[in-house]
Formats: structure tokens, sequence, C-alpha cells
């Protein structure tokens, strides 16, 4: 489950292709990921910084070479409003991915020590805002991690788990604080 959400109170002016000066609200992506390493424990949080580009829409919007870049600023902002809801908060990057059911452990040997998740919406959001010129962040919240030791952490449980549910409520409550001003 991913919301994309937006604020128009909270945005900023930016140039159009064409000179005009327009307004452009920021917009975070909202949503869950699995845990890569080993310190993204299930009900932790992560505030993205970058994705790796592992799935197929980015590539529609932009060259390879081209980063998925979230605002830092914005980021920030995201990570100190959710850190104060006493939820464990992690800045890093994420691979995204379209074929997460498909993909094996390897997707956990290929990332490691780079990545700290994985998801399946970040890259594709990151490269269309940057095409658009929009503020782009991402909060993602979760769910699983294969490399945790219990076997109830490394499967999906979505928002049964109460870790889960704790820190799905302080990512919304972070998006929505930082969004609305």
């Amino acid at each position: 489950m991913t919301l994309v959400y937006s604020a128009w109170r909270t945005g900023r002016r930016q140039r159009a292709g064409d000179g005009r000066s327009q307004w452009c609200p920021p917009v975070v992506v909202f949503g869950a990921c699995g845990g890569v390493d080993a310190a993204i424990e299930v009900g932790h949080l992560l505030a993205v910084s970058m994705a790796v580009r592992g799935e197929g829409t980015s590539r529609y919007y932009a060259p390879p070479e081209e980063p998925a870049a979230f605002d830092p600023l914005l980021t920030a902002r995201l990570a100190e409003r959710a850190g104060s809801s006493g939820v464990p908060v992690h800045v890093g990057v994420v691979f995204t991915t379209d074929a997460g059911y498909r993909q094996g452990p390897e997707i956990y040997d290929d990332g490691a020590g780079i990545v700290l998740g994985v998801d399946s919406e970040c890259a594709a959001a990151a490269v269309v805002g940057a095409s658009l010129g929009l503020s782009m962040g991402a909060l993602l919240f979760c769910t699983d991690n294969a490399r945790l030791p219990r076997t109830a952490d490394q499967k999906y449980g979505g928002l049964r788990d109460g870790r889960v549910r704790r820190a799905f409520e302080a990512a919304l409550d972070a998006v929505l604080g930082v969004l609305g001003g």
C-alpha cells in the first residue's frame, strides 16, 4: 500500500519550462518497505534519500544514469517529525523493484551495505517528480526484514503487527504534519 500525498499550502514557486512562475507543492510517498539491512527492524521508519532504480517505470522518464534522489530538506523534515514520535527513524537508500515476489535472496546480497530497504514505488516517484520540478520525499514503514533472526520478522505481517501499525500511524502523522505546515 502506498499513498502519494501532496499539500498545496506548503509548496514553493518554480519556473515552468516557458519561464513563468508556477506553484509546485511538495509530494511525499507514504508506504511500506521490506528491510534489507539488519538495522531496519520491523516497525522502524525509513526516510528515503535516494532509490536504486531496479524497476522499469523510471526508465521511461529519465536515462538510467540519472539518480532517483529525493529533496534533502524535505527528507530531513520528514525524519525529524517522524523521530518525535518515538519510533526509530533511519535515513537512507532503498532498492526499488517491480519484481518483489519474483526476486530471490540475491536482492539482499546485491544491496548489502548500500540499501536499507526494498520498495516498489520510490524510484519512479523521485524521477517523475524531478522531471516535473517537484519537491519529493518518501517516508516508509518497515513490515518485514529477511535479515532479522526472528522467523516472524522475516515474513510480511502487515498492520496486524502492532509495531507496524504504530510505525504506520507515526509516518502518516509525520507526512501530514510536514505537508500541512
